[in-house]
Parts: C-alpha cells; sequence; structure tokens
C-alpha cells in the first residue's frame, strides 16, 4: 500500500516532465526612415509587436542641424487583429530584395520581419528590404508602408525607452573630402 502512495505522484512527475511544450512563433515588424534631404525632418522609427505599436523620434534635428542621436520614445495598444493583419500584408508584398535604387537627398526606408521563438531573443528569420518610396513596384507595397506609417498617429504614450533596430536610425553620412591643394595660382583664362 505504501509503494502505491509514492507510484502514483513519481508516474504523474514522470509524464508530465517528459512532455515537451510546444514553442510558439513571435513576429515583429520593424520600419525605420533615415535622414532626408531636409534636415529639421527627424528620424524615427516604428515597431509592431504583438498588440502594441512602438515608436520613437529624434530629437531636435532642426536645432542642432546634425545627427543627434537621441530619441523619445513612445507607445500605443492597437490590436493584435491589426498588427497581425499588417504582418500579413508586408510578408506578401516584400521579398528580400535589398537594392530598390537611390536616390539623392530621399529619405530611406528599412523594414525588417523578424520570426523568433516566445523564449528566444534572437530571430530564427529575418525579412530585410531597403528602399525608397518613389521605387517601390507595387501599389500594395506603398499601401502597407503608409499604413503602418498612419500608426505613428495613434495615441501615443511616452515610454522611458524601447529597443530599434539602429541600421538607419543611426546612420552618418562620411566626411566630405578635403579640400583640393593648388601649387599655383589658376591660370587666368584668356
Amino acid at each position: 500500500m505504501k509503494h502505491n502512495k509514492l507510484l502514483l505522484p513519481l508516474l504523474f512527475f514522470i509524464l508530465f516532465s517528459c512532455t515537451q511544450k510546444s514553442q510558439e512563433m513571435q513576429e515583429n515588424l520593424i520600419i525605420t526612415v533615415g535622414s532626408g534631404m531636409d534636415p529639421s525632418e527627424p528620424r524615427y522609427g516604428i515597431e509592431l509587436k504583438g498588440d502594441t505599436v512602438f515608436y520613437c523620434e529624434e530629437i531636435n534635428p532642426q536645432e542642432t542641424f546634425k545627427d543627434t542621436f537621441l530619441y523619445k520614445y513612445y507607445y500605443c495598444i492597437v490590436g493584435k487583429e491589426k498588427v497581425n493583419d499588417i504582418l500579413n500584408r508586408s510578408k506578401a508584398v516584400f521579398d528580400n530584395k535589398l537594392d530598390y535604387g537611390y536616390i539623392d537627398d530621399a529619405n530611406f526606408y528599412q523594414i525588417d520581419i523578424n520570426t523568433y521563438f516566445d523564449d528566444k531573443d534572437k530571430p530564427i528569420d529575418t525579412l530585410t528590404t531597403t528602399f525608397y518610396l518613389e521605387h517601390l513596384e507595387e501599389d500594395e507595397q506603398l499601401k502597407v508602408v503608409n499604413d503602418i506609417l498612419a500608426l505613428k498617429d495613434c495615441d501615443l504614450k511616452p515610454m522611458k525607452y524601447h529597443l530599434f533596430n539602429s541600421g538607419i536610425l543611426q546612420y552618418r553620412l562620411p566626411p566630405p573630402p578635403p579640400p583640393v591643394k593648388m601649387n599655383a595660382p589658376p591660370k587666368e583664362i584668356k
């Protein structure tokens, strides 16, 4: 009888310790917008994760006329259905093309769609696409990007910090080349 009392809990312990939990897949989408021609336009980033929109915006670039790399952070709850809808539409229209062309002084955009397990920090799959709005190939791509950018107009609440992919949010222009040294004064043109 004593053995039966010990055997039953031991059996339950073995049974439950051997079962594996199925890991759930999670996805997030991050769109970042780099510097454009107008130095007063701040760089910003939007992340969709779970049911939340996270937003960061560069602090006062118009006052410094240079890259500050300092950001204000916000969040807004928009609902899991809306986030999943935009994620699915984004995956359907973007691929891993890394170069949609180059335009001088235009705002440069980057979309990262990450897939990862609940208990892991590192993504198991990442789709990265960089582009200019003017070079998007399909109307649906432009519609998805505009729908994502419109989310920054939700009821944003400030927060202390949120980690964003820093790729084009931290991009610096290379320094200009040094002036050309001339050994003699310029010749007079006749």
